[in-house]
């Protein structure tokens, strides 16, 4: 005879969202991306699109539609108002003006008329999320500022007047490190934010990235504790390295947004002036997530060919690297997503009080440790050795200086982290 079966009341924890990781790619990552997709990796928030490449990226935007992923509408106005960051193909779009833009364009009628085509364009295309069209602020004073509040407002009007009032709209920060370290500065923007129909803040702060001081990621977690307290997610933007991952380790924001080995530092400088290179074709990098290097293919092959090397150094993962170091090498992008895929879902599965912890001594301690190793190699080459030498001290005075930060000064609190568009129902 079968026992009666007992039905009890179960507790039902919510699970949180996981932290954001956000991908911008460049003129031909379209390809490594949607082999990704292709193969059903899909554990990233959605990807930031350059509307000058719009056709080209075309098929990518529909598979991360397809995906329900993000797509957001980058509408690149920071860069159109720089002498290095415009190009005739900025000019040509939409909301262009044929050169670099002014304030006069954002203002009065005409300005009406160029924020109307960036939400007809988004909405006309799918665009689950919206860049508000905002500019590099170099103090409370710039004049940018209070148009870029102002436009914010505006394309939120006219994204929900086109049928998009379940865009979300973000709203791009970018300021100097300066800037950011000031409490007062602080202060009266965030006042300035709170009045905004905004659904979240991507923090773009000049100088700042991977390589960054320790000294530099306590300042940047102190400092975007005072923005927690508008209560909407916050993401790192150009940012990324063990830099980027300790931000979101410690609560700083909610996620971070990079390119494809690329893009994870924000220079306002390089877009001072025009610019005479194209970064089209830029050098092959290996991305070693053991030591949180960058390496070229000589660096990487020196590294990776002992035995010794590629049991401590090389990607052991067959999702990523089925043939181990060889995939590593020939299939660099991919690799390097897969891991930044696995880096950030790893910190969204440890409760947010326990991750600052964790991530010191299961990600920092263990990086310096094999970076400690890669000095005692015999390169053979003045320059890496001195790379690998630069890059061991990096890794361990951030475990130092964070590992005393955490002991000293917990987290008082914790960004949000945005929602995936599943989440959302977007």
């Amino acid at each position: 005879m079968s026992k009666p079966f007992t039905s009890f009341p179960k507790i039902v924890h919510a699970v949180p969202d996981p932290l954001g990781l956000y991908l911008r790619p460049g003129h031909n990552d379209h390809r490594t991306l949607s082999n990704l997709l292709a193969t059903g990796n899909k554990s990233f928030s959605g990807a930031v699109l350059d509307p000058t490449k719009f056709e080209r990226h075309s098929e990518l935007r529909e598979q991360i539609l397809d995906s329900n992923l993000d797509a957001i509408l980058d509408p690149r106005t920071l860069r159109s108002a720089t002498a290095g960051g415009f190009t005739p193909a900025m000019g040509n779009l939409p909301w262009g003006v044929g050169r670099q833009h002014t304030y006069e364009d954002f203002r009065s009628v005409s300005g009406k008329r160029l924020i109307g085509e960036m939400a007809s364009f988004a909405c006309a295309n799918g665009f689950t999320q919206v860049m508000a069209p905002t500019h590099f602020i170099n103090g409370l004073d710039d004049p940018w500022l209070a148009v870029d509040i102002d436009s914010a407002c505006q394309l939120r009007t006219y994204l929900d007047r086109e049928g998009g009032a379940n865009i979300p709209l973000i709203y791009p920060l970018s300021i100097s490190y300066k800037m950011f370290r000031n409490p007062g500065d602080r202060i009266d923007l965030v006042d300035k934010l709170s009045q905004l129909p905004i659904n979240s803040i991507w923090f773009s702060i000049s100088g700042v990235g991977r390589g960054s001081t320790a000294t530099a990621a306590k300042n940047y977690i102190d400092a975007s504790r005072d923005f927690h307290s508008l209560q909407i997610p916050l993401v790192a933007d150009h940012m990324g390295g063990a830099f980027g991952l300790s931000l979101m380790a410690f609560g700083s924001v909610g996620g971070i947004a990079h390119g494809f080995m690329q893009h994870e530092t924000f220079n306002i400088s390089g877009l001072s002036k025009p610019q005479s290179k194209s970064n089209f074709g830029r050098s092959r990098q290996v991305y070693v997530p053991a030591i949180d290097a960058m390496l070229s293919e000589k660096e990487a092959e020196i590294l990776l060919t002992s035995r010794r090397g590629k049991a401590f150094y090389g990607c052991n993962d067959s999702k990523c690297c089925p043939r181990g170091v060889k995939d590593m090498m020939q299939y660099h992008m991919r690799h390097f997503l897969c891991q930044r895929i696995q880096e950030v879902a790893g910190l969204s599965r440890v409760p947010e009080t326990l991750r600052p912890q964790q991530f010191l001594e299961q990600h920092l301690r263990p990086a310096t440790d094999k970076a400690l190793a890669a000095t005692q190699i015999d390169w053979a080459d003045e320059k890496i050795e001195k790379k690998m030498q630069k890059n061991r001290k990096h890794l361990d005075t951030l475990r130092i200086a964070l590992g005393d930060y955490a002991e000293k000064t917990p987290p008082r609190s914790f960004s949000l982290h945005p929602k995936m568009r599943m989440a959302r129902g977007g």
